[in-house]
């Protein structure tokens, strides 16, 4: 009888240490240690570039003394990824930063061609397992003007490239443009943006979130903020 108790008694203990471990295991799984923002761009690659949207409105008259007012007449916030999955929509969400009165970016003359930048995101786990692996495109063109005059910023966007999440995780990223300026003059105007793209990642055990931010000129220049 004895005998009998003892192998009980060291089934519980054995349970309930496997139970332990599992649970240990469990928030390991889904507990973030790490997290990774690279630049992956490649320079030589073109096939990235989508074609711009086009503007099914006639040209606008502008009053030349506006072109130092800048604005956007595109999308100020839209969402890319919503639980794990691209928004089919998100290719058509652009924005702009223009002189005001101007109703369509093909309205300008001499624009660049559009340019990108790709970046690589990933989450991992107490494992080292990656849980979160998103590849996105941040895209616009520049140089446009308006009979030679300015620079301005059109069909900016950032869009999915690629993107693996791990059972157990909600993965959500969203877009946005707080504000276009002009940091030229008013006779000579150079448009500015910048543009945040903040995501968030839950488990049962974890909350994350970032933002992204980035800063482009209707010249070309490029910066990452972060």
């Amino acid at each position: 009888m004895i005998r009998v108790f003892a192998i009980i008694a060291l089934s519980v203990v054995l349970s309930s240490l496997s139970f332990a471990q599992t649970q240990q295991r469990s928030k390991e799984f889904f507990e973030i240690k790490n997290v990774i923002v690279r630049d992956v761009t490649d320079e030589n690659s073109q096939s990235a570039l989508q074609n711009q949207s086009a503007c099914n409105i006639p040209a606008a008259a502008w009053n030349l003394q506006s072109l130092g007012e800048v604005v956007n007449i595109g999308k100020t916030v839209w969402e890319i990824i919503q639980a794990g999955k691209p928004v089919t929509n998100s290719k058509f969400d652009t924005a702009n930063a223009l002189p005001s009165g101007v109703k369509c970016w093909t309205d300008l003359q001499g624009w660049s061609t559009p340019q990108y930048r790709t970046y690589n995101v990933q989450y991992k786990n107490g494992f080292d397992m990656v849980v979160v692996d998103f590849t996105y495109r941040v895209m616009y063109s520049t140089n446009g003007s308006v009979n030679g005059l300015g620079r301005y910023i059109a069909n900016a966007t950032i869009l999915p490239a690629d993107l693996s999440v791990a059972w157990g995780f909600e993965f959500n990223v969203q877009a946005n443009i707080p504000a276009v300026t002009n940091i030229g003059t008013t006779k000579n105007p150079i448009a500015a943006m910048q543009m945040n793209l903040h995501w968030t990642l839950d488990s049962a055990v974890s909350h994350q979130e970032s933002t992204q931010s980035y800063f482009v000129t209707g010249e070309g220049v490029f910066e990452a903020l972060n």
